[in-house]
C-alpha cells in the first residue's frame, strides 16, 4: 500500500462510518392508512339501556420501529335501544377521536406472515341521543369526555403492503347529560376487521 493511500484508508473509512447514521436518519418510517368496521357490544350500565349496534372508523398509524406504530383516528358507533318502543324511533351515537400506540407481538424475535398485535390509548368522544316520534326529531348531546381503550389481535399481510387487522377493543368513557338528565358510563366492545394499507 503506498504512502497516499494508507493515509487516505482511515478517512474513507471514517467516512463510511459516518455516512450510515445519516443514512438512517434520512430514512423516513412509513405511514399506513386503516379503516375498520364492525360491531359495538355494550356493556356494564350502557348495557341496561342500549343493545348491540355498529362502529366505523379511520385510522393514520406512523410506524416508529417495525414493531410499534403510533396511531390518530375517528370512530363513530350506534346503539339501538334494548327495549324499542314502536312509537319512538331512537338511537344512541357515540363518535370521537383516538389516539394511541399500537405494538406487534413477535414470538422469538421472529416475523411471522401472521403477527399477533395489542394496542392501548386515549379518546375524547360524545354520546347523543336522537329520538323521533310523530315526525318530531329530538337530540340530547352529553359533554365531550375523556375516556380510554384497549384491543388486541392479529395482522395478516395480503396484496403487498396491505393488511387485514381483526381485532378486539375495549372502549370507555363518561357520558354526562346535565343536572336535569344525569351521567352515565358508556363502554363497550368493538369487534371489528381492518384493511391496513402501508406507504
Amino acid at each position: 500500500m503506498t504512502r497516499t493511500r494508507r493515509l487516505l484508508a482511515p478517512a474513507l473509512l471514517l467516512g463510511a462510518a459516518l455516512a450510515h447514521p445519516a443514512l438512517a436518519q434520512t430514512t423516513t418510517p412509513p405511514i399506513a392508512f386503516e379503516i375498520r368496521g364492525g360491531v359495538g357490544l355494550p356493556t356494564g350500565d350502557f348495557n341496561d339501556g342500549a343493545t348491540t349496534g355498529w362502529i366505523v372508523g379511520g385510522t393514520v398509524r406512523y410506524v416508529v420501529n417495525p414493531g410499534l406504530e403510533v396511531y390518530a383516528g375517528y370512530d363513530y358507533s350506534s346503539f339501538p335501544p334494548d327495549d324499542p318502543d314502536p312509537d319512538l324511533d331512537f338511537d344512541i351515537r357515540d363518535h370521537g377521536v383516538r389516539a394511541g400506540a399500537r405494538a406487534d407481538i413477535r414470538p422469538g424475535g421472529t416475523v411471522p406472515s401472521i403477527a399477533p398485535w395489542v394496542e392501548a390509548g386515549f379518546m375524547v368522544n360524545r354520546t347523543s341521543v336522537k329520538a323521533t316520534s310523530g315526525g318530531v326529531t329530538g337530540t340530547v348531546d352529553a359533554d365531550w369526555a375523556l375516556g380510554f381503550e384497549v384491543g388486541a389481535g392479529v395482522s395478516v399481510p395480503f396484496a403487498g403492503r396491505a393488511a387485514l387487522t381483526p381485532g378486539v377493543r375495549f372502549r370507555s368513557h363518561k357520558a354526562d347529560f346535565g343536572e336535569d338528565i344525569g351521567s352515565t358510563t358508556v363502554s363497550y366492545f368493538a369487534i371489528d376487521l381492518g384493511v391496513r394499507v402501508r406507504l
